[in-house]
Order: structure tokens, then C-alpha cells, then sequence
């Protein structure tokens, strides 16, 4: 374009720094940003928000950062979808401060955060164990109007479900249902996995055959959820019995499935049943990973073999 004409403009420039950052070249599309301006282009909101969001998701966030405030200094205002991008950025970084005082400036400069922008500060504090102050957010969010949806409930029980407190995350999905909305997979899941790392095998056995009723198929992860339940409270047939079910709707198990399994058999004592599932994990065409070799390792080793 450039030896031959048309001049690339800022659009072309924008669609190729999005290009180099989604395919990680983050340092190159920034080197492009320079030359778009050197070459007398001035960004926009969109190549910004574009550059900023690759540096976020390449764990870059002081240089993403400083390429807010250079987009100030030319006059340009961060819009919601700008600020929602950053804050998700500080979030995965662990700075969660900084994260929260972005919502007030943002809030201060006149910028209604939605429900995007909410969800994404739930879940970091979720993540980071401040379960109080995400429910305090999730009060705040409801009272400026903006009602939560599947994503940010689903957010919300996940971090209840590892905060141990999984009868407010049941009451919470219960309210969910109330309101209207249909938990999908990912919400049932959820909490599944939470009522099996809390021991409650049994009414997480009847959330899967409740979701299924429901209409909503379980996938290979509720399944490898529900059967690392089964393993670990010792109940090896149920998790056999489940892998068969799973292979019946058509669903294949993967190396996580085989994993559980296999480490779920050792701990049992079952080394050749462990065995036997080791070479049809590889007949498979799957690559054991560090823990099926530790296992097989160890295994042998606790039983005196």
C-alpha cells in the first residue's frame, strides 16, 4: 500500500495494530502506533482502547497505563469500554486498589460504569478473596439501576463457592431463578464443583440431573467436576459409572477426565484398574501429564510394589 498507493490512513493502522496484538506481537504493534503518528495520523479512541487492551492482556499494565494518560494529554477521553479494559487489566495483576480507584474516576469523569464494567471488578475481588466488599459492589450496582445478569451472579457464586459459604451461593442461585434469569452451564458448574469441594456430593448429584431437566447439557467440565467429586470422596463405581454415562451422550473424555480417574484409582488402591486407564488414556492418543507419572510413581511405591 505504502510503495504503491492508497496512503494507509487510521484505520488501516488500527486494523493491523489489533491484528499484531491478538496474535501477542504487542511490541510491534506499538512500534506501529509511532509510526502512524510520526507519519502525521492521529489516533483515535479506537487504536488506543485496541493498544490498551493488548497490553492488559499481556500482563503489561504499567505501559498501558502511561498510554492512558499520553491519550489524555491529546485530548482524548477514556470511554467505558476503555476504562471496563483496565480495570479488567489491574484486576488480573492483583492490584486491586488501584482497580476500584479507577471505577471512582471513572465514575467522576462522568462515565457510567455498566454492567460489563461491575462484573469485571466482582470477579476480581472474588478471585482476590474480598467476598464482602464484591457483595457490597454488587448492592451498589443493583441500586444505580443496572440489574446483574448470568455472568455476574455465576461470578459471584464461584467466589462464594470458594469463600466455603455454599449455602449462600445455593440461596444465590435460587434468587437468580426468581428474577428470571436461566443459569446456563457455567452457573451450574459452578456450583457444582462447590458442592463437591464441600463434601455435599449428593445435592451436587442432583444440581446435575436438576440442570439437565432443565434443558441444559452437561459438558465435558461439569462431568470431569462431578467425577473428581466421586474420586476424591472415594466413591470410585459412581465415577465410572459417570464416565460411562458421559461417553454415552457423546462426549469424549479428555486427558483431566483420565487424570482423575487414574490418580482417583491409585489413592483407592486399584493400581491395575489405575493401569488399565493409563493405557487407554494413551490408546487415546493422549500424553499422560506430571501428574499421572507422579502418581504412577508414587502409587507403587505406597503399596509396596
Amino acid at each position: 500500500m505504502i510503495s504503491k498507493g492508497p496512503e494507509p490512513n487510521v484505520v488501516t493502522y488500527t486494523t493491523l495494530i489489533d491484528g499484531l496484538c491478538k496474535s501477542g506481537e504487542i511490541q510491534e504493534a506499538n512500534e506501529l502506533l509511532h509510526a502512524m503518528i510520526c507519519k502525521g495520523y492521529e489516533a483515535d479512541v479506537v487504536t488506543y482502547n485496541t493498544l490498551i487492551d493488548g497490553l492488559c492482556k499481556s500482563g503489561e499494565i504499567e505501559k498501558a497505563k502511561e498510554l492512558l494518560l499520553t491519550m489524555n494529554s491529546k485530548g482524548h477521553e477514556p470511554n467505558v469500554v476503555m476504562y471496563t479494559t483496565l480495570i479488567d487489566g489491574l484486576c488480573k495483576s492483583g492490584e486491586m486498589e488501584k482497580a476500584k480507584e479507577l471505577l471512582h474516576t471513572m465514575i467522576s469523569k462522568g462515565h457510567e460504569p455498566n454492567v460489563v464494567t461491575y462484573s469485571t471488578l466482582i470477579d476480581g475481588l472474588c478471585k482476590h478473596g474480598e467476598i464482602e466488599k464484591a457483595k457490597e459492589l454488587l448492592h451498589i450496582m443493583i441500586s444505580k439501576g443496572h440489574e446483574p445478569d448470568v455472568v455476574t451472579c455465576t461470578i459471584l457464586i464461584d467466589g462464594l463457592c470458594k469463600g466455603g459459604e455454599i449455602e449462600k451461593a445455593k440461596e444465590l442461585l435460587h434468587t437468580m431463578i426468581t428474577k428470571g434469569y436461566e443459569p446456563n452451564v457455567v452457573t451450574y458448574t459452578t456450583l457444582i464443583n462447590g458442592l463437591c469441594k464441600g463434601g455435599e456430593m449428593e445435592k451436587a448429584k442432583e444440581l446435575l440431573y436438576i440442570m439437565s431437566s432443565k434443558g441444559h447439557e452437561p459438558n465435558v467440565v461439569t462431568y470431569n467436576t462431578l467425577i473428581d467429586g466421586l474420586c476424591k470422596s472415594g466413591e470410585m463405581e459412581k465415577a465410572n459409572e459417570l464416565l460411562h454415562a458421559m461417553i454415552f451422550k457423546g462426549y469424549e473424555p479428555d486427558v483431566v477426565t483420565y487424570t482423575i480417574l487414574i490418580v482417583g484409582l491409585y489413592n483407592s488402591g486399584e493400581i491395575e484398574k489405575a493401569k488399565e486407564m493409563l493405557h487407554i488414556l494413551i490408546s487415546k492418543g493422549h500424553e499422560p501429564d506430571v501428574e499421572i507419572y507422579n502418581t504412577l510413581i508414587d502409587g507403587p511405591r505406597k503399596s509396596g510394589t
